[in-house]
This record gives structure tokens, sequence and C-alpha cells, in this order.
């Protein structure tokens, strides 16, 4: 499986090796001008060569699997979905039926996370695209307290 590193804004990443587990800080400006996937090689003190992926979002994306369901007040939507992938600032779903949605229109979000306590998570957000359905949408905050700050960081 190939690890996703995430770049800071200073263009320094730390690229931790899996056999030896020693992190390095490394700068990454001279793959930061290319506009697709960077797969870059490395190579560690201790011998072993790997393969990491550069990702230069805000936030790391985690993959998951959540059903969820978002209430669209303004339209008088309750569609079922499933969150298929979760940041601090925003997160995908999945719908499970197509209706007219429009970018801009606030949405509350209501899911469980996959933690020991099949914690609930009420959020608001807005919806920033929209592919078929697939539809990405943006917290109203990057800050997470509580049982979903602690399930994006350390799950």
């Amino acid at each position: 499986m190939l690890d996703t590193i995430l770049v800071k804004e200073d263009l320094q990443a730390f690229i931790t090796c899996p056999s030896c587990h020693r992190v390095k800080e490394q700068d990454v400006s001279t793959f930061m001008g290319v506009e697709c996937h960077v797969k870059i090689r490395c190579r560690c003190s201790c011998g072993h060569s790997f393969h990491v992926q550069l990702e230069r979002r805000q936030f790391l994306r985690k993959d998951v699997s959540l059903p969820v369901v978002c209430k669209i007040e303004e339209r008088g939507y309750r569609l079922s979905g499933t969150v298929t992938d979760l940041s601090q600032s925003g997160l995908r779903v999945r719908l499970v039926t197509s209706v007219p949605l429009e970018v801009g229109m606030r949405v509350d979000l209501s899911f469980h996370l996959d933690d020991r306590d099949h914690s609930l998570v009420e959020k608001f957000g807005t919806i920033r695209s929209i592919s078929d359905l697939e539809v990405g949408m943006a917290f109203d905050s990057t800050q997470h307290y509580g049982k979903l700050g602690l399930y994006i960081e350390f799950h």
C-alpha cells in the first residue's frame, strides 16, 4: 500500500520509513508544479527504498463508508447516502437517489462514526461540487471538537 504524505504550507513533508520508522523532513517544492498525483521514490539511511504519494490538500482525506442523512431545508429534501471520504474541511457523499441540487445549498448532515461508541455527528455544510450522485460538501468550520475531531485526527 502506498503511504500518503501531507505537504505543509512551507512545502516540507515528513516522510516515515515503513521499515525502521525513522522520520525525515524533506523539501518537496520541486514536485509542487506538477498537476497530477505525485508519487516519489524515497531511500532511507537504513537502506530501505519505498514510494510515497504527496497530498497537496490543506487537510488529509480519510476513506470511510458511513451511512448519512442529508437534509436540505430550502427544498424539503431528506436524502440518504454514504460518506465516502472525510477531512477537517468537509466530506464527500454518494447519494442513493438523484435529485436536483445546486452548488451553494446548505445541508444539515447527520451520521454515525464507526468508532467504539458509534458516535452521532450532526454538522452543517455547503455543497461545493456535484458529479452525478457524488456530492462534495464543505463544513462551516474546520475546527472539530469532541468525537469528530478525535476521529479525524487519530482513527
